[in-house]
């Protein structure tokens, strides 16, 4: 296939004679003579001229600007001196197309030396060290607005690490023959078991420098802006797992309150000290101290004078074993509705008898091994509470203290969901009275080391369907229960409707329990068995 071109810039394909065509020739186009051939190429050499007196018109005014555009830019290339645009099917028209690249890399904004420096100057910015972060620019405008940042800043705080006690799924076994009679399976059971005396190591960054590597502490780094936002967030969730930070926390603050109360006292307006006193106080939703092992009342004490409770939902001292909320604290717990203070030995029942007049929105109370809590407490509590969801009162050590008063006036007061009553002396008549009243709400139970229940209380009511809710329970160590055929029915029913249900127990009952799940599978496959025996059997009627 051969072309043919001319001087405007066009082609033409030729057309390709065989050497035998037995179809007749056609006419080919006319061809330009020679004088319509030179007043051609004059007619594209006065076009060709033209246009470079305009590209070079349009250099000589337009050059100085694009020279001062890219030199701003940061760009040593002079534009001015570029050569004008070649023609189409010009001379230069092959080789501007092979060193196009070439122009193009040429007239970057930054040339290929500073591109160079720029990219080795990069370091990487380690974790440990955020202050050595360098700002490039101003940031989006987006970004300056207080309400966008404060909701970005929101999201981030929900998913921000609060200590808690780590919720399990279920309580580990207490033997191997246990572990298998649990999962089913050798190996899952060796690797439970085996897991069960390993001992958790806490990461470094947890233990070191847990705070300067926390999301929430990074946000504050990148403006003023975002700082008073960020510090905000962090206040109202107020949580401490290291009691050296939390003493170092209080000095600081203990000091800058005198300087600052001296300040105000040299300034005569009260309205103007009072409003500024008011922005100094901190007002928490969440505050946890985490296993405060050594934490003293006086130090509580002073935390009280920049602390306000009005706005507290959610209370935890988790193993304080020394330290109670302070009576300034108590009277504004009008919007508690949680309150944990399990390993509490200064708890008893004048203080749950003070707190019940102000938490009249209480939802969780959690007051595991508090050994000086006994059924007065919890009655004042109960009648005051009437929104109480969750109570756990599972203790090892005074179990007479909680009897089964306590659970009938939660019952009869509350809106009970959740009730742990692990190692108290609970009755069949308690459970009995329970079941009656928030039998159909309760979800979760824990009746572990109720040496007092029998088999007429847990089995009994689960025959009779008195608890179709229920979820979890925990039945450890009831010696006095050996039927558990009734639990065992339980659970099959539940697993036939797809609902998950969890019934832990000690070694024992999760034996008898595995037998009597056996036996009565056996009994169906053998009905099953005997109606289609009799089916097959029995003589056809017509």
């Amino acid at each position: 296939m051969r072309f043919a071109s001319f001087n405007n810039g066009s082609f033409k394909r030729l057309r390709e004679t065989p050497s035998v065509d037995p179809r007749p020739r056609k006419k080919s186009s006319p061809t330009p003579s020679d004088s319509e051939s030179e007043n051609e190429s004059g007619v594209n050499n006065n076009w060709k001229n033209t246009l470079d007196q305009v590209f070079k018109k349009r250099s000589n005014s337009n050059g100085q600007d694009r020279k001062r555009r890219w030199k701003n830019r940061g760009s040593l290339v002079d534009t001015s001196q570029n050569p004008p645009s070649p023609v189409k099917n010009g001379p230069r028209w092959e080789d501007a197309r092979i060193n196009s690249v070439v122009q193009l890399a040429t007239i970057s904004p930054l040339s290929e030396e500073k591109v160079t420096k720029h990219l080795a100057d990069l370091t990487l910015v380690t974790p440990a060290s955020p202050t050595s972060l360098t700002q490039t620019g101003e940031p989006h405008p987006i970004f300056q607005m207080p309400e966008i940042v404060e909701n970005i800043l929101r999201f981030v705080s929900a998913y921000a690490e609060v200590p808690r006690e780590k919720p399990y799924a279920r309580r580990k076994p207490l033997s191997l023959e246990h572990a298998r009679l649990i999962y089913k399976d050798e190996k899952k059971a060796m690797e439970v078991w085996n897991s069960r005396s390993q001992v958790s190591v806490p990461s470094s960054h947890n233990s070191g420098n847990e705070m300067m590597g926390s999301v929430m502490h990074n946000c504050m780094m990148v403006n003023r802006l975002w700082f008073h936002v960020t510090m905000e967030l962090v206040l109202e969730k107020f949580h401490f797992r290291d009691l050296t930070k939390f003493r170092r926390f209080l000095q600081s603050g203990v000091r800058d309150r005198v300087n600052f109360n001296d300040n105000c006292n040299n300034n005569n307006d009260d309205d103007n000290n009072n409003n500024n006193n008011n922005r100094r106080l901190i007002k928490p939703k969440m505050m946890i101290f985490h296993k405060f092992h050594k934490l003293q009342q006086f130090e509580l004490d002073d935390l009280s004078q920049f602390l306000s409770c009005e706005s507290l939902k959610w209370l935890e001292f988790y193993i304080c074993p020394d330290v109670v909320p302070p009576l300034a604290w108590i009277q504004k717990f009008n919007n508690l509705e949680k309150l944990i203070l399990p390993g509490n030995k200064k708890i008893d029942d004048k203080f749950l008898i003070q707190v019940s007049s102000h938490v009249n929105n209480l939802k969780v109370l959690d007051l595991r091994a508090c050994d000086k809590v006994t059924d007065s407490g919890i009655i004042a509590m109960a009648i005051r509470c009437p929104q109480l969801q969750a109570c756990n009162l599972g203790r090892h050590r005074n179990s007479n203290n909680i009897t089964s008063l306590a659970v009938v006036a939660l019952a009869r007061n509350t809106n009970l969901e959740t009730l742990g009553t692990a190692g108290c002396k609970i009755t069949d008549a308690g459970l009995w009275e329970l079941a009656q009243l928030r039998g159909d709400r309760i979800k979760r139970l824990s009746l572990n080391n109720c040496d007092l229940l029998t088999n007429h209380s847990i089995p009994t009511l689960l025959a009779f369907n008195y608890f179709p809710n229920l979820a979890v329970l925990e039945l450890r160590h009831v010696d006095q229960i050996t039927d558990v055929k009734h639990l065992v029915r339980f659970k099959l029913w539940k697993r036939s409707q797809n609902v998950p249900v969890l019934i832990g127990g000690c070694e024992r009952i999760t034996r008898l329990m595995y037998d009597e799940e056996s036996r009565i599978r056996n009994s169906y496959s053998l009905l099953a068995l005997e109606d289609m025996s009799t089916w097959v059997n029995t003589e056809n009627e017509l």
